[in-house]
């Protein structure tokens, strides 16, 4: 995908779910078949997704997927709304296809995120904003104990998460070069 530095940024944070789908999935065919080349990234990659499998097993454990599909087909949504869906960007997206996730923008989503199935959200390595946001009935409904827990996974992923997006932009940004 080679496309000029001034489109660059553009390309991967702006757009529709769907165009930012369409380019994470250039960049995992052109990224995906030499994971040998890339030694660094795929033991970041490999540390996410244990994380991402800790994150999920404590939202599981608190019953937030069913909580937030469930908040979203009523009356105005909830928090997994339209909105959430445009502020993925397309690394975020390509991080989930290099973990091996299938994504699809889900048909029908109406106001909903059109990333979140019927049990939750499709992705392991979620959006920024959603791994820091918590709603009321989340904060309310939930043992401290248990947020606790939830607030030390997602900051894992997190961090984790934003390391490899770096890595990422990096060698995007080499492709995106002109050549001399």
């Amino acid at each position: 995908m080679i496309i000029a530095n001034s489109q660059l940024m553009r390309t991967l944070y702006e757009g529709r779910p769907a165009d930012k789908l369409a380019t994470a999935e250039a960049l995992h065919g052109e990224l995906a078949p030499c994971p040998g080349d890339l030694p660094l990234l795929t033991g970041e990659l490999g540390r996410l997704r244990l994380e991402c499998q800790a994150l999920a097993g404590q939202m599981e454990d608190m019953q937030l997927g069913r909580l937030c599909s469930h908040c979203a087909t009523r009356p105005g949504g909830g928090c997994c709304s339209a909105f959430m869906a445009d502020n993925t960007d397309a690394l975020q997206i390509l991080i989930n296809l290099l973990l091996g996730v299938p994504v699809a923008v889900q048909p029908e989503s109406g106001e909903n995120c059109c990333f979140l199935g019927p049990t939750g959200c499709l992705f392991p390595a979620k959006p920024i904003f959603c791994l820091n946001y918590n709603c009321t009935h989340i904060l309310t409904g939930a043992d401290p104990a248990d947020l606790s827990v939830l607030y030390l996974r997602a900051a894992s992923v997190l961090s984790r998460q934003t390391r490899i997006e770096g890595m990422l932009l990096d060698m995007v940004r080499d492709r995106a070069r002109p050549m001399p």
